[in-house]
């Protein structure tokens, strides 16, 4: 295709799979890069040409389906809060390039003798946006908020992604401040990925305290600010409009390219592609049905990466009849889902069988996709004392995502589907930000949503969806399987990688058989910008825009 660069899948999965879990508690600190104190270099731009003194002051827009729910580090869960807080906020450690190798960040060095308690010493010379010092104490406050629901400054804010990623089997159970620049952390158990972990800015980057106290519940809403210690500051944000952010000149990275960035909500797929094809943005997340036309365009360009990201079909199994697994079978039984792809996603889509895709350590090649059979979805409907059928409501998501590209229109295939076997459903949806609030209060009886590997972990992917203290059921979506728990404890203490995937395998297999949720969907999402956008860097798992720049030739 023409102007299309590709980045070969099967390089990133070979690369994913020997280097998952490679982060070992070291006998010392942990190898840096090159040098750890000095500014990270740009990693293996696609671009041989640099900017010149008049690309350096450019303002990307980029086009996206969505407003952002969250730019309060730790207690964003979506792509649309990742996308503008990872270049605000930073992270004690964060991943090399297209790997699941931790290397230092706002931690220049870390040890531990047991993997669980840890000793990270911090970067000096660091100042938050607003010119508070970046020190140990600023790190234990951001840490005080994740663990204590009670915290003063959490102003009832949900911090999910420390629940799920943390929660009651691998909590952090004490911070302590060794000195200014010594930090330790004492878990509740040994973790073999407690960096990977710690590498999610979104969730665990390093909000300035100062911010947060002298704001209070509007820290990182459109009402307030957001300040960390990123390569851009925060400038406004207009809700359902546009955030912009400027350049940070004091950063202790490399001057950044871009003098500014702003994220435009543009929710209708066909005018954010009309947008791109004008030049009045410069990049835009497209619907697969639109890529085809964007690789012929001469003035675009796409990157593609392989599949990290999953769509699913989600059940409340607290409520009635989604908590009996004939009813959950019948729903998986009675879609055509091999149709949806070549429909929705063209050559940018895989139907999925295990809920992982397989670039994720531990999906199972031995879990194959639902087969397609209304005879028997009708069969299983009358076992759970429904031979009539029945009706509920099915939520969709209300933004574009690589995993859904037409949410809306995959739901009416999905509803076409269900009506001839006798299960009708109401499609209904709401406003993203509730959208995310309201599937885990039991509001949605099944719902669509989506996930992407954060950090190429599978106790990021499988155990962030299904973990749950044995004997209690999710809270998100009544799930209860204590073998399954047991599985995905196991699997975030043990080192070994041979045994871990074993563990994960078998977990997968699990889910599939309790149809605890329908994965439908291995989607690739391309990354697609106006030709004049240079210097891509082809990273996976953290923010890549201080890279970028635009050609004004």
């Amino acid at each position: 295709m023409h102007k299309q660069k590709w980045i070969m899948a099967l390089l990133l999965s070979a690369v994913l799979v020997l280097s998952a879990c490679t982060t070992t508690a070291p006998a010392g600190p942990a190898a840096p890069a090159a040098d750890a104190t000095a500014a990270p270099a740009a990693e293996g731009a696609t671009d041989d040409s640099a900017p010149g003194p008049e690309d350096m002051d450019g303002t990307l827009i980029v086009g996206r389906g969505g407003d952002t729910v969250s730019l309060d580090a730790g207690t964003a869960t979506d792509g649309e809060s990742a996308r503008v807080i990872q270049e605000i906020i930073e992270p004690l450690v964060r991943l090399e390039g297209t790997s699941t190798k931790p290397i230092p960040w706002l931690a220049e060095s870390w040890e531990t003798e047991d993997s669980q308690t840890w000793t990270f010493h911090l970067r000096q010379g660091v100042t938050f946006h607003d010119g508070t010092p970046f020190n140990a104490e600023a790190v234990k406050f951001n840490m005080d908020r994740w663990i204590d629901p009670d915290n003063e400054y959490r102003f009832g804010r949900t911090f999910e992604y420390y629940s799920y990623e943390f929660g009651e089997t691998l909590s952090i159970n004490e911070v302590n401040v060794i000195d200014d620049y010594t930090l330790e952390i004492v878990l509740s158990q040994p973790s073999s990925v407690l960096l990977n972990k710690l590498s999610l800015s979104f969730a665990f980057g390093i909000n300035s305290p100062t911010a947060i106290q002298e704001q209070g519940d509007t820290y990182g809403t459109p009402a307030g600010t957001s300040v960390g210690t990123g390569p851009f500051k925060f400038v406004e944000w207009i809700a359902d409009d546009h955030i912009t952010v400027e350049r940070n000149d004091d950063w202790w990275g490399p001057r950044p390219n871009l003098a500014s960035i702003i994220w435009r909500s543009i929710p209708d797929n066909s005018a954010r592609f009309a947008e791109l094809q004008a030049g009045t943005i410069h990049q835009a997340d497209l619907a697969q049905t639109d890529l085809e036309l964007a690789a012929q365009d001469p003035n675009l360009q796409l990157f593609t990466l392989p599949s990290t990201s999953t769509g699913y079909i989600a059940f409340q199994q607290c409520t009635e009849p989604f908590d009996k697994l004939e009813v959950r079978q019948a729903i998986a039984h009675a879609v055509n889902w091999e149709a949806l792809i070549p429909a929705f996603y063209g050559d940018f889509g895989q139907l999925a069988g295990s809920f992982q895709p397989p670039a994720i350590l531990g999906s199972n090649p031995d879990v194959h996709p639902y087969e397609y059979n209304p005879d028997l979805a009708k069969e299983l409907l009358a076992q759970a004392g429904l031979p009539d059928g029945f009706t509920t409501d099915f939520w969709y998501i209300p933004v574009i995502r690589g995993y859904f590209p037409d949410s809306k229109a995959i739901g009416e295939a999905i509803a076409a589907d269900l009506a001839k076997v006798g299960i009708n459903v109401n499609l209904v949806t709401e406003d993203w930000g509730a959208y995310l609030e309201d599937r885990n209060v039991g509001k949605f009886p099944m719902w669509m949503l989506g996930w992407g590997s954060d950090n190429g972990d599978p106790d990021n992917y499988i155990g962030y969806h299904f973990s749950h203290a044995v004997g209690e059921p999710r809270e998100e979506d009544c799930y209860d399987n204590d073998t399954l728990a047991e599985l995905l404890i196991e699997g975030r203490t043990i080192a070994d990688t041979a045994e871990r995937e074993k563990i994960y395998q078998q977990a997968e297999q699990i889910v599939h058989d309790d149809v605890a949720r329908i994965p439908v969907v291995w989607a690739t999402t391309p990354i697609v910008f106006r030709s004049n956008v240079k210097g891509y860097v082809p990273v996976v798992f953290r923010s890549w825009y201080e890279y970028i720049w635009i050609d004004s030739n």
